[in-house]
């Protein structure tokens, strides 16, 4: 079985478009966690019509770390994802992503590619051929709506850090699923990515959502390099290519997207710096119980 966790706030009609591509899965041994950080009962009706699928609705505070949480104590299956509520699966996908455990079972992890409806790649510079994911190339690799693990590897990492997320309490409004990889790589499990699997999203970079959300994001970034100890020269490698995204759009003339790029940077270094204390204590990953 495989056990798909959703977390969902704000979005009908994106919830909706995802429950009808699980409807058309050509794999059926599934279930759907819902779990709705929604003031109010607006989900009822979209579960309601999507009653051929083996859905479980569960109510929880604000927090995409929390959410995930909740729905892994709830996950029966010996796989599991975490697909945003706005991403939707190709009819082929769970069987396809079934089949490769299967044949890979060395690997613990897989990361598959992001694409728009139109095809095109939406998500982060991820590699055009499959490989081995390390802590080196994980910002490539790693995206959580593509992200798919053994029930092997949640159980022994446990709980996503409700510290950082979005919605988490903290400034840190991401960064939850690369953390959750490195653990999982520090324990010793492997991953791979294939980008001859796709799950479906809207582009990750538009650039008003970019000013909304890189520096929050940035110093997500920037945490999880201090917590891991990447070192300084990968952690200048990061900050390199902020600065120098910044230097190509000012060539060009965009002065917008120039703003973003110093946004990460600055974003980055502050989070790495300000992650230090963490370093100096004994860090635990709490799971914060939501009411069914």
């Amino acid at each position: 079985m495989v056990s798909l966790i959703v977390a969902t706030v704000n979005r009908l009609d994106e919830l909706e478009r995802l429950l009808t591509s699980l409807e058309k899965q050509i794999y059926r041994d599934f279930e759907v966690i819902v779990v709705d950080q929604n003031p109010d009962n607006r989900l009822v009706a979209v579960l309601a019509a999507h009653d051929r699928l083996e859905i479980k609705h569960v109510r929880c505070a604000r927090g995409l770390s929390r959410a995930r949480n909740a729905g892994l104590r709830l996950a029966r299956g010996d796989l599991i994802a975490i697909p945003d509520d706005d991403c939707w699966y190709p009819p082929d996908l769970l069987e396809s992503v079934v089949r490769w455990f299967e044949i890979h079972p060395e690997f613990g992890l897989l990361g598959v590619a992001t694409r728009t409806e139109e095809n095109r790649p939406s998500g982060p510079n991820s590699p055009r051929k499959g490989r081995r994911c390390t802590k080196d190339t994980v910002w490539g690799c790693g995206v959580s709506p593509a992200l798919f693990l053994r029930r092997s590897v949640t159980d022994a990492v446990g709980s996503f850090d409700e510290e950082i997320g979005v919605g988490a309490a903290s400034r840190y409004q991401s960064g939850e699923e690369t953390d959750y990889i490195l653990r999982a790589l520090e324990l010793g499990f492997r991953m791979w990515f294939e980008p001859s699997l796709t799950v479906h999203h809207p582009a990750f970079d538009s650039l008003e959502r970019l000013k909304k959300t890189t520096y929050s994001f940035a110093l997500g970034t920037g945490r999880i390099l201090r917590v891991h100890k990447y070192s300084l020269f990968q952690v200048g490698a990061h900050l390199l290519r902020s600065c120098g995204g910044a230097v190509v759009s000012v060539l060009r003339g965009n002065l917008g997207k120039a703003r973003v790029y110093m946004l990460r940077a600055l974003g980055q270094l502050v989070g790495y710096l300000a992650a230090g204390h963490l370093l100096r204590s004994s860090h635990q990953y709490r799971s914060t119980p939501c009411r069914s």
